[in-house]
């Protein structure tokens, strides 16, 4: 039998997961003998040496990054070729159509299907105003068009970790606008959902956008949620899904039968949404050519 990382909870059933580097990490109840856990993992072979190939697969296939002009990145689901210019290089063609991440709106034109307003400080669970950083002065801007798809990179570092550095940056700016957007659409119809059960809904303390590699969000007993900025890469269902994902750990802080009602309440569809993630979220992890 193959060596495992066992984790243990008060959870009530046994799972196995492939780690992105091949590994296998079981997750088991308190109270379950360690024999019984051996065996389980045995029984599994068959289907770990599958995950295995398909992870094999996914990654021969996956395309590696250069942080070269040329190069392309996602958004919500869609590549962007990226350009370098100088300011007035940009200044001439125009600046229609060329947004940085404080300018992102208009959700129902970027696959997210309702716009939403920010809302009055201390409404729809926030108790705190979520704040978006101002670009780095003197570092060049990241600007992206929409219209003809392009990342133009305006002056700056454009070696490539410089590049990828600075997009990193655009995609939290990015996320700083965005996930809170989300988070104040969804947050209402959680509400409901827990006023009909007769449960009382956590509010939302803080929204922090990290760079994870093997996490997609997480929410904390005291209200914070994190998400992962490389959603913002994914098709926008399924950013919108990791949300309410979230969202429900606030009626329910664990994985329990209850808590996946909670989450098919609000997205009927949700497994479709969470078989993708599961099945591409590789993808959306950023690797240098070499």
């Amino acid at each position: 039998m193959e060596a495992y990382q066992l984790t243990r909870s008060k959870r009530k059933s046994l799972s196995i997961v492939i780690g992105r580097d091949g590994t296998i990490q079981v997750k088991a109840p308190n109270w379950l003998p360690k024999y019984q856990i051996d065996q389980f993992v045995c029984q599994k072979a068959g289907w770990i040496e599958e995950k295995r190939s398909e992870l094999h697969m996914l990654q021969q296939n996956k395309k590696a990054h250069t942080f070269q002009e040329g190069d392309s990145f996602l958004v919500s689901g869609e590549a962007y070729r990226l350009t370098f210019q100088s300011p007035a290089q940009h200044l001439a063609e125009g600046k229609n159509g060329y947004r940085s991440p404080a300018q992102f709106s208009g959700r129902e034109k970027d696959g997210f299907q309702n716009p939403v307003q920010h809302p009055v400080e201390g409404q729809d669970g926030f108790q705190n105003p979520v704040q978006l950083l101002e670009e780095e002065k003197g570092a060049g801007r990241v600007v992206w068009s929409r219209e003809d798809k392009r990342f133009i990179l305006e002056a700056g570092d454009t070696t490539p970790l410089g590049v990828k550095k600075r997009l990193e940056q655009w995609y939290i700016h990015l996320g700083k606008q965005v996930f809170p957007e989300r988070v104040r659409f969804y947050y209402p119809l959680a509400a409901r959902l827990a006023k009909s059960i007769g449960k009382e809904i956590d509010s939302v303390n803080r929204i922090t956008i990290r760079n994870q590699k093997t996490r997609w969000g997480s929410c904390s007993s005291k209200g914070n949620l994190n998400f992962n900025w490389r959603l913002l890469m994914a098709p926008a269902e399924i950013l919108d899904y990791v949300v309410v994902h979230e969202l429900c750990h606030l009626l329910y802080l664990n994985h329990s039968k209850q808590f996946w009602q909670a989450v098919g309440k609000i997205l009927p569809d949700y497994p479709k949404r969470r078989s993708w993630l599961k099945a591409n979220g590789i993808l959306l992890e950023w690797e240098e050519s070499r």
